[in-house]
């Protein structure tokens, strides 16, 4: 039987692999090697193998080869002190203390332990529990503890552009004695002019691609601003958005992640949905965190997750049964989770509710006519055809609420096989909406109350907006095409209660916004993504909302058509998000669990189960 000799290199993180046995058996262990996710290379002199010295290279090397698997003196006291490392951070106290009268939660604490012991964390806590509190206190008790220089090593956080004054503004309130600053527009280059005024640089994915190039193409002085400041400590906010490992924006943050390389340095990685559609959507988060663990997704997936080919591609159907354990033992500490069922025992329950309401019969007949033919002549005589399914799809979704005009444009773009310009389609949403006309009776059932609508369509947000205004209430808007003191202006007027009615696209307010002012949601459209429709449900579902009794969530579905599609896919990538972060509740709670027979009864507002 060949034994697998494994030492640590004194004085480095680098583990160093001998087999010892027959030619054979050393071969055999070989291609069992190439089965795991850290890269190994041959040692000069000859006769070994090298590899850097990680956690998951440990977990994986002693599944694999188990007694085989023989750790020398080095390296077992590296094993056994990361092994307290990572366990001790749960028991951690906080030094560091917010201004009166701010506290930290129990868990916010404890995650903030696990950042500053561990350094390179994935927090995955349910939105609307304070993930922004629990990294900023967490980095601070960090740099408490090693000594670290803010202006020597400052943090970057990269997030969403539209929660980046949010960000700046929760360091200002928890941690005033770090200068924070917001890194965008032409005050870039100022800031780059002038490194070391701040301890911290809040930046967009968007500035981040831009200001974090490759190689090539950050060549010159000022040519790559957000890489000179050299961070030690890296944020990642709403980390699925780097989920595509080509991307130019997930480039730049591993860019950007090896900056906050060095010894102390730091990388937390924070969503509450960490997957959009299965678990592969998350080895570019993991190699963010680190990199000598996870190099390359084709190792990671292989290891880790089921999957289905089809043609040249496979489909990811979720983690691998055999070695989920083993991947979650391998993110030992590095990983945390918590449900605000768990831990914000005050928060009210969730209430869905779906509305259902019938199209008009003239536009009926147009959606049925598409649906069928992908050609339809629309009322008022503008004719509507699409040649592929996914436009088509997305017409209807568009037709489900509204009337419409429809434009034909061609060009700038020209089709590759004809030479022609390109035609391209545009629905212009236009009165009577079915959608809208409903939401104004969800109104008008609660005068007095504050209301948040969403819909992914921003057009169909403008049409909800105006027929509000109509009859009298008072509207705000955070629909994008904002500016970011337009947004933040009309979020303040909605909590301040100076509004009836916000009209919310899940894509401009999906994140970091708080409208725990309303007890009531309503989409007029469910967007695809399931990340949004979390998130969505979220702003009014967080901390805050602990004075209402409950938060409901009602649903205007129209009534056979493609709605109930969006619903159904929703459900089936909640339960890959379930099964990664082990919370069955996200699948059975979604849009109110499992539809009763009578939820397509058009009169009355159908009561689903309360979900908490």
């Amino acid at each position: 039987m060949v034994a697998i000799h494994g030492e640590k290199v004194d004085g480095r993180e680098e583990l160093i692999l001998v087999a010892v046995g027959p030619d054979h058996e050393v071969a055999h262990a070989a291609r069992y090697l190439e089965t795991l996710t850290p890269l190994f290379s041959k040692t000069e002199p000859p006769g070994a193998l090298s590899t850097p010295l990680t956690w998951a290279a440990v977990i994986q090397l002693q599944v694999t080869f188990g007694e085989s698997f023989v750790r020398h003196e080095r390296l077992q006291a590296w094993i056994n002190a990361e092994a307290a490392r990572r366990g001790a951070a749960e028991r951690a106290e906080l030094v560091y203390e917010p201004p009166a009268p701010l506290h930290a939660r129990p868990y916010q604490a404890v995650g903030a332990a696990l950042i500053s012991e561990l350094g390179r964390v994935l927090i995955t806590d349910e939105p609307g529990t304070g993930k922004t509190i629990t990294t900023i206190l967490g980095l601070v008790e960090r740099a408490a503890h090693t000594g670290h220089n803010w202006q020597d090593g400052p943090v970057l956080v990269v997030c969403p552009a539209s929660v980046i004054d949010s960000w700046v503004e929760a360091w200002t309130r928890w941690a005033p004695h770090v200068r924070a600053v917001a890194w965008r527009g032409p005050k870039r280059k100022q800031l780059a002019e002038q490194p070391g005024q701040y301890g911290v640089y809040v930046t967009s994915y968007e500035t981040a691609r831009i200001d974090a190039p490759s190689g090539e193409k950050g060549r010159g002085k000022g040519k790559r601003p957000l890489l000179d400041l050299d961070p030690s400590y890296l944020v990642i906010d709403e980390c699925h958005l780097i989920k595509n490992p080509s991307a130019a924006r997930t480039k730049a943050l591993h860019r950007l992640a090896k900056c906050a390389s060095v010894p102390g340095g730091a990388v937390v990685a924070l969503s509450g949905t960490p997957i959009t559609h299965h678990p592969g959507d998350l080895w570019a988060t993991l190699v963010a965190l680190e990199p000598h663990a996870w190099p390359a997704k084709e190792r990671w997936v292989r290891r880790y997750c089921e999957t289905l080919a089809e043609g040249y591609d496979e489909t990811v159907l979720g983690l691998h049964p055999a070695t989920e354990p083993e991947f979650r033992l391998a993110l030992l500490g590095q990983h945390r989770r918590v449900a605000k069922a768990d831990v914000l025992t005050d928060l009210p329950p969730k209430v869905y509710s779906v509305r259902t309401v019938d199209m008009p019969k003239e536009w009926r007949k147009a959606y049925d006519d598409f649906e069928a033919q992908m050609l339809a002549e629309l009322p008022g005589g503008d004719e509507l055809m699409v040649m592929d399914v996914l436009t088509k799809v997305g017409m209807l979704y568009t037709l489900s609420s509204a009337a419409a005009d429809v434009e034909i444009t061609y060009g700038p773009d020209v089709d590759e096989q004809t030479g022609e310009p390109k035609r391209h389609i545009h629905l212009s949403l236009k009165a009577p909406s079915w959608k809208v006309e409903a939401l104004l009776e969800i109104l008008a059932e609660r005068p007095g109350e504050p209301v948040v609508a969403f819909a992914q369509s921003r057009q169909l947000m403008m049409l909800a907006g105006a027929a509000a205004e109509a009859a009298g209430l008072r509207v705000g808007y955070v629909v994008g095409e904002q500016t970011p003191a337009a947004r933040t202006k009309a979020v303040s007027d909605f909590q301040a209660g100076r509004l009836d009615l916000i009209c919310v696209t899940t894509g401009a307010g999906g994140v970091g916004i708080t409208l725990t002012a309303a007890r009531t949601c309503v989409f007029l459209q469910r967007p695809w993504s399931l990340v949004e429709s979390i998130q969505a449900e979220d702003r009014c579902h967080r901390i805050g909302s602990e004075v209402h009794d409950s938060i409901e969530v009602i649903d205007i579905v129209a009534k056979n058509t493609v709605d109930s599609r969006v619903r159904s896919v929703l459900r089936e990538r909640a339960g890959q998000l379930s099964d990664l972060v082990q919370d069955p509740r996200i699948a059975s709670s979604l849009l109110g669990g499992r539809e009763r027979p009578d939820v397509n009864d058009p009169h009355p507002t159908t009561n689903l189960k309360e979900a908490s």
